[in-house]
């Protein structure tokens, strides 16, 4: 089975410090009350995406704004939030062992307020000169952070140039890596709302075909998925092929069916690497949770995916525990962590179990997974 983060400790990130995860598996149910951390972790393991490049870390910085333009913060602003309140100097810190080897990354730095040229606001051109001459410009505050991320990546040690970042900052032109240290893909709650839903499926023609058998769960005269062109764009636009109905647009149909090809495609995409799922159970009926993660644990199986999974429900935990069919085979591919928040010392506590432990003892004493 595919494991390939098999310890993560997180000394400082958002409101996380000193947690501890050992004995991951090849899925691994994150379960735990709001605002507990669960989500964090999550963005926390992302820092092994590309450890060495600093754009890795405002990319995750900027990830719970995404699709929410009326909330949607400055990147200082994301990127400052990624440091525990009230650090100083700022640090985010994780460490783990992956593929056998040690991952270290640390990035430490201080918030200053600096003054800003307007020429390093607005560019070099004819109208900062005017504008400067007139007097109706001049130097302006802003905040900013100064630093150094360093890393550990299987005894690769390194340390980037010092960061020099501010709210001026411009983010856009920035070269997004593609030669990551790790394949890991991250689906947030409403990822199935947006378009490519099964760009990776499509290419798999044997896949394909366990995917359309997973959707026939919600219509039965689903025959196929399939890209066709729009005639007046000449873009590709995702139909489903119905039986009575015809090509229909993917967007006709409910969140059910979008969720599960987002699953689909996450997974393949995933393919020797790890997909976090961030709220499996978003957008699907309790009545389909045995049928669809059991195809969602055997594709990860099948693609050697590593899987972590957060989840308010004990349906979907109790439906996750049921893919492995105790009792029938010695093989535990499960792992339990639970979170609380200590509100004493605002730290994350955390206890790892045996996905077997759990099942057995939910069935017997309604055993509380969530603490």
């Amino acid at each position: 089975m595919a494991v390939y983060v098999e310890r993560f400790g997180i000394k400082q990130f958002r409101g996380i410090g000193g947690l501890e995860l050992e004995d991951l598996n090849h899925v691994n149910i994150i379960a735990g009350d709001n605002n507990s951390g669960k989500t964090s972790v999550l963005e926390a393991m992302l820092l092994l995406r590309n450890p060495k490049n600093f754009n890795n870390i405002l990319r995750i910085a900027r990830m719970r704004d995404n699709g929410s333009p009326s909330s949607t913060l400055p990147t200082f602003d994301n990127f400052i939030n990624v440091f525990p309140r009230n650090s100083d100097p700022l640090e985010v810190s994780i460490d783990g062992v992956c593929m056998s080897k040690s991952v270290m990354v640390c990035i430490k730095g201080f918030q200053k307020t600096i003054l800003l040229e307007p020429e390093e606001l607005y560019g070099h051109g004819t109208v900062v000169r005017k504008m400067r001459s007139s007097g109706s410009l001049g130097e302006t505050e802003a905040s900013a952070f100064t630093g150094e991320l360093k890393y550990d990546v299987a005894g690769d040690r390194g340390s980037s140039p010092i960061i020099e970042f501010h709210s001026h900052s411009r983010t856009t032109g920035r070269e997004i890596e593609k030669d990551n240290y790790m394949n890991i893909i991250y689906l947030s709650p409403t990822d199935h709302i947006r378009s490519n839903k099964f760009s990776k499926i499509v290419r798999d023609d044997l896949y394909k075909e366990i995917c359309v058998n997973v959707l026939r769960l919600f219509d039965s005269e689903i025959l196929d998925i399939l890209y066709l062109k729009n005639e007046t764009t000449d873009r590709p636009i995702e139909y489903v092929k119905h039986a009575t109905l015809g090509n229909m647009p993917l967007s006709t149909y409910g969140d059910g069916i979008k969720k599960v090809l987002s699953l689909a495609n996450g997974i393949a995409q995933a393919s020797n690497g790890i997909l976090m799922l961030d709220e499996l159970e978003t957008s699907i009926h309790a009545k389909y949770y045995d049928d669809i993660f059991r195809f969602v644990v055997k594709a990860c199986k099948q693609f050697q995916v590593q899987l972590f999974v957060t989840t308010h429900s004990i349906e979907a935990i109790d439906a996750l525990l049921a893919t492995q069919d105790y009792g029938q085979h010695e093989s535990d591919n499960i792992s339990v962590i639970t979170f609380r928040k200590d509100e004493k010392t605002n730290k994350t506590l955390s206890r790892t179990l045996p996905g077997e432990q759990v099942f057995k003892n939910r069935g017997n004493f309604s055993f509380e997974v969530r603490i």
